[in-house]
């Protein structure tokens, strides 16, 4: 929902426009952190109790996901901060709100790379086997 609201912004931005948010986008971006971090911390605590059958195909998904989804936040904070900041006066407000987004989107990133970790995870057949593959892409 976020990129499918942001997508014409940042096509703005990259093109030099001037984007100017209203009241309404920017309760809709608070609205939609505290959503993302409250998922986030809860999913955290219940990670240590899931076990996910192994389906590498999916796990790779997640972690293209993950790392593509970061990838267009942290190139829109980039666009914002560095080639649009000297346009507009220093609002402590709107850096607050940037770098809570780019907070919010690494979570976001973290909890999808660790569920794409734990479906490529090698469960043993037996407890004294221990697995072979690397992990740690994204566990906490």
């Amino acid at each position: 929902m976020f990129f499918w609201d942001t997508l014409p912004d940042y096509r703005e931005l990259t093109e030099g426009a001037v984007v100017v948010g209203t009241p309404k986008d920017f309760a809709f971006a608070v609205f939609g952190l505290v959503v993302m971090q409250s998922a986030y911390w809860y999913a955290r605590r219940l990670q240590p109790q899931i076990r996910f059958a192994r389906r590498v195909l999916l796990g790779h998904v997640l972690l293209c996901v993950s790392e593509v989804s970061f990838f267009f936040v942290s190139a829109l904070a980039t666009v914002a901060m560095f080639d649009h900041w000297r346009r507009s006066q220093f609002v402590f407000w709107k850096l607050m709100l940037l770098v809570s987004a780019i907070f919010a989107f690494f979570c976001y990133k973290r909890q999808l790379a660790s569920v794409g970790d734990a479906l490529l995870e090698t469960q043993p057949e037996r407890a004294d086997k221990g697995t072979i593959e690397p992990k740690g892409t994204g566990k906490p």
